[in-house]
């Protein structure tokens, strides 16, 4: 029987594993973070998988340090998901079948970092992910197959993540047993292609002098499970994890609070923009728990006439 090892922290992991058991092609070793980088963008750790069914696990913050190459290389398979960093040699190759990659873009079009950030503030209404033989480049290896989904602009980063997860159990589930098999017939990446930026917390502060509209999908694109939009009162830290948009409207200077929005449904504080309005709905002080916009106001700790980001 064929093996292969499968390498992954992202919170697709677990599910992905109860499938391909249960289809009756288990992973023969799990690869994942160890505890210490549970502060990373959709942590999720490989331990009660690992328990769950009985499948070795190899927890490493290093997946390159020779340790991952020692279990791995008597392996026909190499799968890896979600990892934030790139496979080299002599790991790359360390398996007959190759190595394989999932990206939640549509390759060639956003290589590199913090795809779902990206999809959203570029306002993509569809995108793909790509199933992919590894090789020395980032996300530059022949295709296996891409499967397409589509964004709306209501969605927040959560609403996509889940969507790209259903995915990525899918096209493992559907094509490890053919990897496995030999059954598979990859093709090159088109010509040109796109490199998108890495991203870091601190690049999620809110310009308040965009358009109303940038700004909606930058709180967006920043939701959990990333560190999230945020500005400032005071010199003091919010994080913005939520809001709505209204496009219309002159309003006072950028970053203004406004008024309290009152709703059957969804309340918030109003917040000028360099052009339109924003809804700020749910905030968080750095280092505090989450809450409603409005509590803000009501306890006194954000008043109309205050000026964000200062």
């Amino acid at each position: 029987m064929k093996t292969y090892a499968f390498a992954t922290g992202m919170e697709f992991a677990a599910p992905a594993v109860d499938v391909l058991v249960a289809q009756g092609t288990p992973p023969s070793l799990l690869i994942g973070y160890p505890p210490k980088l549970q502060h990373r963008s959709g942590f999720a750790p490989l331990r009660e998988a690992s328990d769950k069914h009985g499948i070795p696990l190899l927890e490493t913050a290093d997946i390159n340090d020779g340790q991952a190459y020692e279990l791995v290389k008597g392996m026909d398979l190499f799968v890896i998901a979600g990892w934030s960093q790139l496979v080299r040699e002599p790991l790359l190759s360390a398996c007959p079948l190759g190595s394989i990659g999932l990206h939640p873009t549509r390759l060639p079009e956003g290589r590199g970092r913090a795809a779902l950030p990206w999809t959203i503030i570029k306002r993509l209404e569809t995108s793909a992910v790509s199933l992919f033989f590894l090789d020395e480049g980032a996300d530059t290896g022949d295709l296996i197959a891409q499967r397409e989904f589509a964004i709306s602009r209501r969605d927040d980063v959560s609403a996509v993540y889940r969507k790209v997860t259903e995915i990525n159990v899918d096209l493992l589930a559907t094509y490890i047993p053919l990897l496995l098999e030999g059954r598979v017939v990859a093709r090159p990446q088109g010509p040109g292609g796109s490199w998108w930026e890495k991203r870091r917390p601190e690049d999620g502060v809110i310009d308040w002098s965009r358009p109303a509209s940038d700004l909606y999908d930058w709180v967006r694109a920043l939701a959990a499970p990333y560190p999230g939009a945020f500005t400032s009162v005071s010199g003091r830290r919010l994080y913005v994890h939520s809001a709505d948009l209204l496009e219309y409207g002159e309003a006072e200077p950028a970053g203004t609070v406004l008024a309290p929005v009152w709703s059957t449904g969804v309340g918030g504080v109003l917040v000028a923009c360099g052009s339109g309005l924003l809804v700020v709905r749910e905030v968080q002080w750095e280092g505090e728990e989450r809450r409603d916009a409005l509590d803000l106001m009501e306890s006194g700790e954000l008043q109309v006439g205050a000026c964000l980001g200062s």
